[in-house]
């Protein structure tokens, strides 16, 4: 029995120190020895980082991006570093925040920091992780509890990149021997870090600084289906001749390095040499050539020669000279730097672009004079959606550590998780039956239907219908007010309240007595009411009702100018405008000389408030009955750019109508007119003369006459403006009425000079193939640049740029004579067109 145990007891001690020699190797893997540079650019720092080493992985090889399993481990026909006699590949990290996991166990909520060129994990976690010392340089931490990069939200990991610091590099000792490796290198070993080490198993967003930001267009080509989103701050997608700018910086940094006598004796074979006998000199002279024009030259000349002269390179530098690089030579090691250098010669991956699949947010400093900003727009032209922002700042390059503070609110709103909208209603219309409310009962809207009343000033009490909506938490969110277009109704903007409620807003969307679901509640009120008493109404329940103060407005055609008058009327009420295809550019002459004996005064404001005056006038022009004869196929042909041949019957291209694509809402407010003709008869005939007598309210608010119309008094508004147009508008400018033909040099550009001249310069954009109904043709383009708009200010894309246009002057500026000979031409008009 006791030799029984003893084996028993021989056997278990063999194993544990079989098992603990086994073991010794791992755990040198784990906290690499002393190397000839450190581990970490913050010494300080060092405690935080954990280290990961990776068998096997192939340096200096081939990458196919659409083979994925070909460079699980490395490039195709690379090279391993324990075929050099080196210990298995290391990366490092540091990682912070609140890792979530899915059903698997996977991490899915990764934010990714790249190393910047010279740097490591623990310099981006000094720069940006809330408290540190570095916070100074960048206007505040970016990571932390409650900050842009929210760790409380998010598991952030800031990763050390190949060939410096806690990374294999060639100063582990191979030196030149090193393999040449390559951005893909960095970041498939780092993506094996993350996936077997981390157990990440989706990135949320990959970002970094000038070559971390070069990386994250790297994660988006190589993993495009494991990365949601990227933002490059300050890279680059090529620094090869095809920038000849950085190639040439990057080469003469490279010469000014080698230019040092040990480099020469040595050619870099200098490791048994002692830290202080390396090319120091060279080190010290490339960085100097590198800083030359890390900062614009106006905020470079603005300094003192004595604080320059620190970073000025001298063989023998007396006193102060040098004093910034001496550091730089002790901590860098020449083999290290050639071998970013190299990287770089070879990176282009700009045919590549069109393989990143993830949200894409481009920042970068317009006066960079490394890696040049309009590199950037081509880059981002290159990918599906991408956004650009540029920034303005003497820092140049090194603006890109900063970035994050300087454009908070663009970034909160690329990186905002769409919060979850789950009572949306599918939009609906059924056949009109006459024994029913049409809209009340057989019309469905994309979200519950509330009601209110209020009166005019005229005493007339009318009921409004609305829908408000939040899905947030906060106790008082920024709102935003939809006022639809005329023959619309709130219902038909359910994609603009989707997307407006995914990020955050409260949306509310209400419709004008006599259209949608206000219309069974006004039945048999007088239609003679303007938009000047429907402004006076949604005042008093918007803001005296239901308690909204101030709001983002948004109008739509008839909208627009609702919600023009609106910002004139109640300027503290409105915070911006949002202004789609609106009504309110130009002016109207009062008479019109439509082949009568006289001209009519069809915009004669006299009788505003007599309905039967207003249908005495505009009899003649026959409008009325047209639009009660209309049948579902004209509906359909003029809906959709379609018009019948009166000689041969067939339908033909028109280049009027509504909608450019039969989209769901294009589709909805299409039923709607066509099944309210045999629905409710007075919901029916309420409906049509609110359509035709609105141009009339329109029109009557913008007389050429009036020294008082809205469009004189623009310049007064002060709420920022974003401004859209289709580029095949149909109705704008209104050609039948003022002789005005041109978008964009009759209405836009005397627009955009008086609000420049008012100091209010707007926001204006034209769509492509696009006509009046902008959120229908375009439903994920635009409602996204309505919320860029609404929560940052900015839009992306094409923006006309009118800054050379002369801006008008006060109030009484004379107009542009080409504008003021066409409206001259206007006075007769064909009202067939004016029937639109």
């Amino acid at each position: 029995m006791k030799s029984k145990a003893f084996k028993r007891k021989y056997v278990v001690r063999l194993l544990l120190v079989t098992l603990i020699f086994c073991l010794i190797p791992l755990l040198a893997y784990a906290r690499p020895a002393k190397e000839i540079t450190r581990l970490a650019g913050d010494p300080s720092l060092e405690s935080l980082k954990e280290y990961y080493r990776i068998p096997n992985f192939r340096l200096a090889g081939e990458y196919d991006p659409d083979d994925e399993k070909s460079f699980e481990f490395g490039g195709k026909g690379g090279v391993t570093l324990e075929s050099l006699g080196q210990e298995p590949l290391r990366t490092a990290y540091i990682a912070v925040g609140t890792p979530e996991k899915d059903e698997n166990g996977k991490i899915i909520n990764a934010v990714v920091i790249n190393s910047f060129y010279s740097g490591d994990s623990g310099n981006m976690y000094n720069f940006w992780y809330e408290g540190q010392p570095g916070n100074g340089f960048c206007q505040g931490g970016v990571v932390g509890p409650g900050k842009l990069i929210d760790t409380d939200k998010y598991y952030v990991i800031f990763l050390d990149a190949l060939g410096l610091w806690g990374a294999s590099k060639p100063s582990d000792g191979l030196g030149m021997k090193f393999p040449k490796y390559s951005y893909f290198d960095m970041i498939q070993a780092n993506y094996l870090l993350l996936r077997d080490k981390l157990g990440v198993g989706k990135i949320k967003l990959a970002t970094g600084v000038s070559m971390g930001g070069t990386q994250s267009y790297i994660w988006g080509i190589l993993h495009p289906d494991y990365v949601e989103a990227i933002m490059p701050i300050g890279g680059s997608t090529a620094t090869d001749s095809a920038n000849p700018v950085a190639m040439w910086l990057f080469q003469l940094m490279t010469a000014a390095m080698k230019s040092d006598p040990v480099w020469k004796e040595t050619q870099g074979d200098y490791y048994h040499l002692p830290k202080e006998q390396h090319p120091n000199k060279g080190m010290m002279f490339g960085w100097s050539v590198l800083g030359h024009t890390g900062f614009e030259f106006n905020f470079r000349s603005s300094q003192p020669w004595k604080d320059v002269q620190k970073d000025v390179f001298y063989w023998h530098p007396e006193g102060d000279q040098s004093a910034s690089l001496v550091g730089k030579a002790a901590d860098y090691d020449v083999c290290d730097l050639l071998y970013r250098n190299i990287v770089g010669d070879n990176h282009n991956v700009n045919d590549l672009l069109g393989r990143i699949k993830a949200k894409t947010l481009v920042i970068h400093v317009k006066s960079d004079q490394w890696l040049l900003y309009s590199l950037a727009e081509e880059a981002a032209k290159k990918i599906k959606d991408a956004q650009l922002i540029g920034i303005d700042n003497p820092l140049a390059h090194y603006a890109v550590f900063p970035a994050p503070n300087l454009v908070a609110d663009e970034i909160r709103n690329f990186i905002r998780e769409p919060l979850p909208v789950t009572h949306m209603k599918k939009p609906g219309v059924e056949k009109g039956d006459p024994a029913k409310s049409f809209w009340r009962d057989q019309v469905t809207y994309p979200f519950e239907v509330k009601y209110a009343s209020a009166r005019d000033s005229q005493f007339a009490e009318w009921e409004v219908a609305y829908m408000d909506e939040y899905v947030g938490n906060e106790s008082a969110p920024r709102t935003l007010v939809i006022i639809h277009g005329k023959g619309a109704c709130a219902g038909h903007y359910g994609y603009v309240m989707q997307k407006g409620l995914e990020n955050g807003l409260r949306v509310i969307a209400l419709d004008i007595p006599h259209y949608g679901k206000s219309s069974p509640g006004n039945v048999g009120k007088s239609p003679a009411r303007t938009l000047e008493d429907m402004r006076e109404v949604f005042y008093d329940i918007l803001v005296n009702q239901i308690g909204v103060k101030k709001a983002v407005y948004f109008g739509h055609s008839l909208g627009g100018l609702f919600c023009l008058g609106y910002a004139l009327n109640y300027p503290d009420a409105v915070e911006k405008l949002v202004l789609e295809a609106p009504a309110g550019l130009e002016e109207y002459p009062q008479n019109l000389d439509v082949g009568t004996d006289t001209p009519l005064p069809i915009f004669n404001p006299s009788y505003a408030h007599d309905y039967k005056k207003w249908e005495e006038v505009w009899e003649p022009l026959g409008m009325l009955k047209g639009e009660f004869a209309k049948t579902e196929a004209d509906i359909l042909n003029f809906y959709y750019f379609k018009k019948k041949n009166p000689k041969t019957g067939k339908v033909e291209s028109s280049k009027s109508g509504y909608f450019k694509k039969d989209t769901e809402y294009a589709r909805f407010l299409t039923d709607t007119r066509i099944h309210i003709i045999d629905g409710n008869p007075d919901e029916y005939k309420q409906h049509i003369i609110a359509f035709i007598r609105d141009v009339y309210s329109m029109c009557i608010e913008l007389r050429r006459e009036d020294p008082d119309s809205i469009y004189k008094r623009l310049g007064k508004i002060e709420a920022p403006m974003f401004v859209a147009f289709g580029a095949d508008e149909p109705f704008i400018p209104g050609t039948p009425l003022n002789g005005l033909e041109d978008l964009e040099k009759d209405i836009l550009h005397p627009f955009y000079a008086k609000m420049a001249g008012a100091g209010h310069s707007p926001i204006i954009k034209v769509y492509p193939d696009v006509a009046h109904f902008i959120h229908t043709d375009i439903p994920e383009e635009y409602a996204k640049d309505v919320m860029d708009f609404i929560l940052t200010g900015k839009v992306g894309g094409e923006i006309m740029d009118y800054s050379d246009i002369p801006v008008e002057s006060g109030a009484g500026a004379k107009k542009p004579e080409k504008a003021e000979k066409k409206e001259k031409s206007g006075k007769k008009a064909n009202i067939k067109i004016l029937s639109k």
